[in-house]
């Protein structure tokens, strides 16, 4: 009675483990706004380097250094005549530039880097096309335009780009940028146009400059310091002092790896030309002069444009990366599904045939006038199709034991003589149909100590005994040496006089579920996950498991285990 519940539930193991392995392949959907495994994989923040910082403070010395020295001798600011269509063509190209910027930023917001950069993209946006438009459309529309309305405009494009920098370089969680935010910011630019409109008719705008044309100051050789009105500093102050707080948040933000470098750079750019432009203004169309701002500008521009290049170089590799991880995940899961088939199929295999025999032989122990030495004979019969069946869900839970991740062995010194212990057990308690075992210690006089998990080196050699034996022909012998080896360590061979192995095989027979193709291979149990698992253990010893063997010549397989000095 006790046999047959530990038959039934032998039974019930395998009959779990098969329906576990045949349920469907389930694969874990991302849930909404969350990255899939393999956009985890890539990096999401950019490394930050000393040099930027470095390059910021040397720009930031330089322009303040010119500013001081240009002060200092009388003529505040650099500006010289240069053609109309070269100034033209530098301004298109600083536009062009800045929204370049932003088709980048935009870019780097839809690989999931953060909504704040989308701020940046829309100041960048106000930058360039408040230049095409009160610098190119409007001198189309209007005849004339004043020098004073000129440089309202031009601040008002430069305050409103750097409070959306500020907004989004600054803030610790700025709000989304929706197109709710762009209507918004028209809006304001809208109204800003309109009560300037308005408050010019009526005589309330206070004017900026004393003259009416730049170029005619320069000719003339007048300083700014004695054309520019009170109201000229408060107003530039907004735009220079957004554009200052803008650039120290850029820093800010590069150091902890959210932006590229470049941002900084060209908003460092940008806070210069603020502070130039607020001692020799420049403003749209309305100048032939080309001044230090504008020099600052066309910088910012080359900055911009190659820092945004190389920030598509690194997305184009980064999505080259995704899709490769992708592709080798899709690859992984045909794999996997593929491998869950076959085993499915082959573990069915194995099942039908012990399951089947224990059926007739039972049936045949049901009948009546069984005689005492036939039913003993079934009995054995039954006794080894179930240790079968014991030995494939003993398979399959050891091989789910070593593929998990955290799978380790737990080495302790034990004697040589201890490893032949297990192999004569084995060899014991599978008498029948086993071939005999020779052992021979090498060198060794077996109270040498190795370092080994007992438990699972006695697997090792289980599985080793029980491969030899299964192809091995009847009463052929099997060997276990054990010698001494180079380093201190000690060598473990098990070989047989079997077929031996197909050349092309003695890397395969390693694989999970893989089998040889002697002529033994169709008969003999086991659904190959014996030397998978094996090399799994020994490789958590420090080891491997190595195979010499040719077809007709029986094989050898060996390891060695580390000797414990002083033994």
């Amino acid at each position: 009675m006790t046999y047959q519940l530990e038959a039934r539930d032998t039974h019930r193991s395998v009959r779990d483990t098969t329906d576990a392995l045949s349920s469907p392949l389930q694969i874990p959907a991302a849930s909404p706004g969350t990255a899939t495994a393999a956009e985890q994989a890539l990096p999401r923040t950019i490394t930050p380097s000393h040099w930027i910082p470095l390059a910021a403070a040397l720009l930031s010395f330089v322009m303040i250094a010119w500013v001081v020295v240009n002060l200092a001798s009388g003529w505040v600011g650099f500006a010289t005549f240069v053609p109309n269509g070269l100034l033209g063509g530098m301004e298109a190209a600083i536009s062009l530039a800045r929204l370049f910027a932003a088709l980048v930023l935009v870019l780097i917001v839809a690989d999931g880097v953060g909504a704040r950069l989308r701020w940046l993209a829309a100041g960048f946006v106000v930058l360039g096309l408040g230049q095409f438009a009160f610098g190119y459309i409007e001198p189309i529309l209007v005849e004339e335009t004043s020098l004073d309305q000129a440089l309202y405009e031009m601040i008002l494009v430069r305050a409103l780009a750097a409070a959306l920098f500020v907004i989004g370089l600054v803030s610790r969680e700025p709000p989304r940028f929706t197109v709710r935010s762009a209507v918004g910011v028209a809006l304001v630019t809208a109204a800003c146009v309109v009560g300037y409109v308005a408050l010019s008719r009526w005589g309330l705008v206070p004017p900026l400059v004393m003259i009416g044309s730049l170029d005619e100051a320069a000719r003339r050789g007048i300083a700014p310091m004695t054309w520019l009105t009170g109201w000229h500093w408060a107003v530039a102050a907004v735009p220079f002092g957004l554009a200052v707080v803008a650039g120290v948040g850029s820093l800010w933000r590069y150091r902890r790896g959210e932006i590229g470098g470049w941002v900084p750079l060209g908003i460092i750019l940008l806070a210069g030309s603020e502070l130039h432009d607020s001692l020799w203004p420049s403003a749209y169309g309305n100048s032939a002069l080309l001044n230090t701002a504008d020099v600052l500008r066309l910088t910012m521009a080359a900055v911009i444009v190659a820092g945004g290049a190389l920030e598509l170089k690194r997305l184009a590799a980064e999505r080259a990366r995704l899709l490769a991880s992708e592709r080798e995940r899709a690859r992984r899961l045909e794999e996997l599904t593929r491998l869950k088939a076959d085993f499915t199929a082959m573990v069915a295999h194995e099942l039908g045939y012990p399951l089947s025999a224990i059926r007739r032989l039972t049936e045949l122990l049901a009948r009546d006038g069984v005689n005492p030495e036939l039913r003993n004979r079934t009995l054995a019969s039954i006794l080894r199709e179930t240790d079968a069946l014991d030995t494939l869900v003993a398979d399959v839970q050891a091989m789910a034991t070593v593929e998990r991740d955290d799978f380790r062995v737990d080495p302790h010194p034990i004697p040589v003589s201890s490893l032949v212990e297990i192999a004569v057990a084995h060899s014991e308690a599978h008498p029948e149909g086993r071939a005999p075992l020779g052992v021979s210690l090498d060198g060794l006089a077996g109270d040498e100590l190795v370092l080994a998990d007992r438990e699972r080196i006695g697997q090792v050699l289980r599985n080793l005994l029980c491969n030899a034996a299964r192809y091995s022909p009847p009463e052929s012998p099997i060997e276990l040496r054990v010698a001494a080896a180079y380093g201190g360590r000690v060598r473990v061979e098990v070989s047989d006089h079997g077929p031996g192995i197909h050349p092309d095989d003695l890397e395969r027979i390693f694989d999970k579920f893989a089998r040889g193709r002697n002529g033994h291979a169709g008969s003999a149990a086991g659904v190959g996950l014996g030397l998978y698992l094996a090399r799994r253990i020994v490789r958590a010893h420090g080891s491997d498991i190595t195979v010499q063997s040719s077809p007709g010549a029986g094989s050898t397989f060996a390891f060695e285990l580390t000797g414990v000095a002083g033994t």
